[in-house]
């Protein structure tokens, strides 16, 4: 396999992946032109432009996440992003699958974690302006308060990117792999679907504890607890934890 395409829920290691399939099979991590704040501020012209300049790379390793290929739609209620690309996104993601060879998805099941995660990342974000600190590693890990306006909004987006994760029917996974089961050291190699017959490390550290760079950590997590565990259409959630979730459109081989 030479394009490894990694779809992910939000903060759900896909930075770590890259680097470990970097490091065992020596390709490149390359960025795909599908980030978000990309796509709502370029036209489809410029885009495309930028697809088939990332196809016409010959091997590498990347990334997506739902919420970068599908438009935020805040008239409907349970799923704020549409279960399709518009009509001008819909063929310029069909191009760039086609000339994916391998792709695994990626789902966290403590949502509650990922709200948590995501809340601190965008909010470092907006102090910073960059993804360094915030997005992408290596992460600032002073501690910040959150306010809850904020925060709610961070539960609904979250919540509609793992819906319309398991609802799209664009994107299917060669391997699905659920974040919990992540030992974060070479033995992923196997579970990823990858050999490797020595010990390779990701050079990506896990951030600290939100227990410590959170400080109105309990009072959020009181609250996502409760939303999620009353906004459950397509998963169940008990306590923070999805308990089961339907991945039949996710899956290649179904």
């Amino acid at each position: 396999m030479n394009k490894i395409h990694i779809f992910s829920t939000a903060r759900s290691g896909t930075h770590y992946l890259e680097s470990l399939i970097n490091r065992i099979l020596g390709v490149p991590i390359v960025a795909t032109p599908f980030e978000e704040r990309k796509a709502f501020n370029i036209d489809t012209k410029e885009l495309s432009n930028q697809i088939n300049e990332f196809n016409s790379i010959d091997s590498l390793v990347c990334k997506t996440h739902p919420n970068w290929l599908f438009p935020y739609d805040t008239s409907v209620e349970q799923f704020k992003y549409l279960r399709e690309p518009d009509s001008d996104m819909l063929p310029l993601i069909r191009q760039f699958t086609e000339t994916i060879d391998y792709t695994i998805g990626v789902i966290r099941l403590n949502i509650v974690d990922v709200t948590l995660s995501f809340a601190l990342a965008y909010h470092n974000f907006r102090l910073t302006g960059d993804g360094t600190g915030s997005f992408r590693p290596p992460y600032n890990n002073n501690t910040v308060t959150i306010s809850m306006e904020d925060f709610v909004e961070n539960c609904n987006k979250i919540l509609a990117i793992y819906e319309v994760m398991i609802a799209q029917k664009e994107i299917k996974c060669d391997k699905i792999i659920y974040y919990e089961d992540l030992t974060f050291d070479s033995s992923d190699a196997k579970l990823i679907g990858l050999n490797t017959t020595h010990t390779i490390e990701s050079s990506v550290k896990q951030a600290k504890s939100k227990k410590i760079t959170i400080a109105n950590y309990d009072e959020l997590y009181e609250y996502a607890v409760k939303f999620y565990s009353t906004h459950q259409w397509l998963m169940k959630i008990n306590e923070g934890i999805i308990t089961d979730i339907n991945i039949t459109n996710l899956n290649k081989n179904q």
